[in-house]
């Protein structure tokens, strides 16, 4: 069965169903769920990015550190 026979029962069904309070908690934790997940994405990219950041502040020090070395001897 796919997703769109799926949702077409659903739909049939829920027409002559009564909703009850656990459908709207159930919904809004499944919110809350999908905006907890897109944060936790958002704050893994910028992790990345400062990591990207990092990497190229310390092999800067490096060749910082090297040319010193050679223009000391």
């Amino acid at each position: 069965m796919s997703d769109a026979d799926i949702e077409a029962l659903y739909d049939n069904i829920s027409e002559t169903t009564v909703v009850g309070l656990n459908y709207y908690a159930d919904e809004l934790n499944r919110r809350a769920y999908e905006r907890a997940a897109f944060a936790a994405l958002a704050e893994a990219k910028a992790s990345r990015r400062l990591a990207v950041w990092n990497m190229v502040v310390a092999l800067v020090a490096v060749v910082v550190a090297v040319v010193a070395i050679f223009v000391q001897v």
